[in-house]
């Protein structure tokens, strides 16, 4: 019972978040929304939004989802209630102003990912994954979206009971980079789809020279602290400037 009355209460909580998420899009106050699992939040603000939806950062909102997978968005969508959110934010005007970034996959390459690619299997889901992108999208009403890589792995590991680390370091950045090598592919291959996804590819700019999150720009081997977020926005600034 207090487990449905926590979730019944998120619930309530996100609703008032994306009622005042709509009312700044229709008064065009917004430029940018992440939406996605942890990073999501860091990348688009400097704490999570209490409500689950919120801004800290000016003109920027984040949409927190929860701990989702890529693999487990791929495989069974968003939710109903995510879709229906989705198409009434569609309807205001000002909604086509604003750049959808997706953030999902690190909790993927860090809890369950490795040991699968390790053993010779692909990351073909991630096909799928695109496809529930555009799907979003077409709710939105938004003609381009914008998918971010997953943070590199760490050195430093981030210790959660809930999702226990799978896999070596050397075994998880391995898996980063297939699963980004599988990102650019796909969004390559469905370049002439609608709505338009482009690629965030922030790596290189977050890594150091061996492949790691650079440990100046995270504050526990997962999330990034105010320099690292820094960097993903002017890497998303660059992406804009050049995407027609």
């Amino acid at each position: 019972m207090k487990h449905r009355l926590r979730v019944v209460r998120a619930h309530l909580l996100a609703w008032i978040g994306l009622a005042r998420m709509a009312r700044a899009i229709s008064r065009g106050q917004v430029d940018q929304v992440w939406l996605g699992e942890s990073n999501a939040a860091f990348f688009g603000g400097d704490r999570f939004p209490a409500l689950g939806v919120g801004s800290t950062v000016e003109r920027c909102w984040v949409w927190h989802l929860g701990p989702r997978l890529m693999y487990s968005v791929a495989r069974d969508d968003f939710t109903p209630a995510l879709h229906r959110a989705a198409r009434l934010l569609g309807r205001l005007p000002g909604n086509r102003d604003v750049v959808w970034i997706f953030s999902l996959g690190e909790i993927d390459i860090r809890c369950h990912l490795a040991p699968r690619v390790m053993a010779g299997g692909d990351v073909d889901f991630v096909a799928a994954y695109v496809d529930r992108l555009r799907g979003l999208l077409r709710d939105l009403g938004s003609p381009l979206g914008v998918v971010m890589v997953p943070v590199p792995p760490a050195t430093q590991q981030f210790v959660h009971e809930s999702f226990p680390v799978r896999g070596t370091n050397e075994e998880r950045l391995a898996t980063h980079g297939v699963l980004r090598k599988q990102l650019v592919e796909e969004l390559a291959a469905s370049s002439s789809a609608t709505p338009r996804l482009v690629l965030l590819d922030a790596t290189d700019d977050l890594s150091d020279d061996d492949g790691w999150f650079r440990a100046e720009l995270h504050t526990d081997g997962v999330h990034p602290n105010d320099a690292g977020r820094e960097v993903a926005q002017a890497a998303l600034r660059r992406l804009l400037e050049h995407t027609p």
